[in-house]
């Protein structure tokens, strides 16, 4: 397997290009890159404009969508802290949180973010709009909002008969859909597919290159570290074209050979995430609402004050 980063010197398509193996690169060779924690500044100030935050599953499993359905709900609750305190003082400064999917997929294979959070009961009484039907149909996103718990939700609807969105129809519901800091599912593994198209991969870089802040979710276990390398390539192309790039290693437990994890993916700088117990997932699910309460420690860590 290739490290993830390598530097720009060494040319940003060459592990496009190349075929993949099983062996990993030595990380000196690689040029590893650290990860870069988001500020707090960007997460305060109305003038640093738009975030836009992706969330990418290198493979199926690795749990990209339970981080980023966490970190909007932690993001949600600390800017409605800073809103209240800013109605009190001289200046307003109110920012939004919006929990956006990205995939160009007609159905997700391993299940629908939707359910997971449980939207059904979520908006009970309430009308769900699908900004999905509206970008695909060229309708206007602009005011669209679906809020619950502080945040504004753009998930597919399962079931719903949408036209197949196309790259650009993806890239303007992620340029004009409403919200401050906007937070992306993306799994990486889904679009490519596990094939070698290069229209898919193309694809998937453009989608990143749209995006502020890419956080690269990793699952240690060794099977999930191997199914990792295609997407792993494009968000290394991504980070040589000098995107900043966050690594996470998720469900970290005293079952992981860190030190076999780390020179088979070239990755030396990254943040834990713990593994949660089990009772603490389906809990969860149960009540509709995300692990952000177990995950604080870390997440106070991917988003320093």
């Amino acid at each position: 397997m290739f490290s993830l980063f390598k530097t720009p010197e060494s040319g940003k398509d060459e592990g496009i290009n190349r075929r993949h193996t099983r062996e990993p690169v030595h990380a000196a060779a690689g040029g590893a890159q650290e990860s870069q924690a988001l500020t707090g500044a960007a997460l305060r100030s109305p003038a640093s404009g738009r975030l836009k935050l992706g969330f990418v599953g290198l493979a199926a499993g690795s749990g990209a969508t339970t981080l980023s359905f966490a970190a909007a709900e932690y993001l949600a609750a600390l800017l409605a802290d800073r809103n209240g305190r800013a109605r009190t003082g001289s200046r307003k400064s109110e920012r939004t949180v919006t929990m956006l999917e990205l995939d160009l997929r007609p159905q997700a294979p391993e299940g629908w973010p939707y359910d997971k959070i449980g939207i059904d009961r979520r908006f009970a009484g309430r009308d769900y709009i699908s900004l999905y039907r509206l970008a695909a149909e060229g309708l206007p996103l602009h005011g669209v909002r679906n809020i619950d718990g502080g945040i504004g939700w753009a998930l597919r609807v399962p079931g719903e008969s949408v036209p197949a969105l196309s790259v650009v129809a993806l890239h303007r519901l992620l340029s004009n859909v409403p919200g401050d800091i906007v937070v992306c599912d993306i799994p990486a593994h889904g679009i490519l597919g596990g094939a070698e198209k290069r229209p898919d991969r193309d694809a998937l870089l453009a989608l990143l290159a749209d995006l502020d802040h890419l956080i690269c979710v990793f699952d240690p276990l060794p099977s999930r570290l191997l199914a990792s390398v295609p997407a792993a390539e494009i968000c290394r192309a991504a980070a040589a074209s000098g995107i900043p790039v966050t690594n996470v290693f998720n469900k970290m437990s005293d079952g992981v050979n860190l030190r076999e994890a780390t020179r088979f993916t070239g990755v030396k700088d990254y943040l834990p995430f713990p593994a949660v117990p089990a009772e603490a997932v389906y809990a969860a699910e149960y009540a509709c609402r995300s692990l952000a309460p177990e995950l604080k420690p870390s997440l106070a860590r991917l988003f320093p004050d």
